[in-house]
């Protein structure tokens, strides 16, 4: 790979200066100033210094959040949006989001810049189940699991959603397991069933459980096992 393309790619700067700053003896690769920016490397065993700077090479990245309230899961928004949440490094990257959250819901949504595995996770033809962790304010009865197994009409959209699970843990909290993503899917879900939800919060996405660890508004990137995981959809829930 030509230098120039492996460090523009990682969006340190771009092709123009990169040449005009090789030239100016700026760029090293294994201890060797080099003033060609057409020089070919290896992206992952080369060591190459830029304007001071050691550069790492990768092709997409991988980000998992904590999404807290008040917060749009968008990538441009006039209001606060889950790429404001991230450092500026990462802010230079141009994300897809996979599990778009209301504003006032929390909780875990992926962003990366591989825009193909996020279409191979938001497919609703792909059936990966997600996991909420639901506050009602109405007390939940036997018939609502049934009802979340056959699949909910939703009459303000003018839909049957697909199954679904509904796991009780105690009078006003529950775990719900949908596979599909429409608009305030799990609100109105409840709502048909003349509950309210108060607090709602997604925990999984497939097999890819939220990190404990993280705070809300809190991320880090997924481990290589992680993706793996995402890209061969491994271990997914069943109704």
């Amino acid at each position: 790979m030509r230098v120039d393309k492996m460090i523009s790619a990682v969006k340190v700067d771009s092709r123009k200066n990169i040449k005009k700053n090789a030239k100016k003896g700026e760029l090293i690769v294994n201890g060797e100033i080099i003033k060609d920016s057409s020089y070919k490397v290896d992206p992952y065993k080369d060591e190459v210094i830029y304007m001071g700077e050691y550069v790492e090479y990768f092709e997409n990245l991988y980000i998992m959040m904590n999404k807290p309230k008040g917060v749009i899961s968008s990538t441009n928004d006039l209001e606060t949006t889950v790429i404001d949440l991230l450092d500026y490094f990462y802010q230079r990257f141009d994300f897809n989001l996979a599990g778009r959250l209301d504003k006032d819901t929390t909780g875990l949504i992926i962003l990366s810049t591989d825009g193909k595995l996020i279409h191979e996770i938001i497919s609703p033809n792909k059936d990966i189940y997600k996991k909420y962790e639901v506050l009602l304010k109405n007390k939940i009865v036997d018939e609502d699991v049934d009802r979340f197994k056959e699949g909910i009409e939703i009459k303000d959209g003018n839909y049957i959603t697909k199954p679904a699970k509904l796991e009780v843990i105690d009078d006003n909290r529950c775990y719900v397991y949908i596979s599909e993503g429409k608009f305030h899917q799990v609100k109105n879900m409840f709502k048909a069933l003349s509950n309210e939800v108060l607090e709602l919060k997604r925990l999984q996405i497939g097999q890819l459980e939220l990190d404990p660890l993280l705070k809300e508004g809190e991320y880090r990137e997924l481990s290589e096992y992680e993706i793996d995981m995402l890209k061969n959809n491994q271990h997914n829930f069943h109704i």
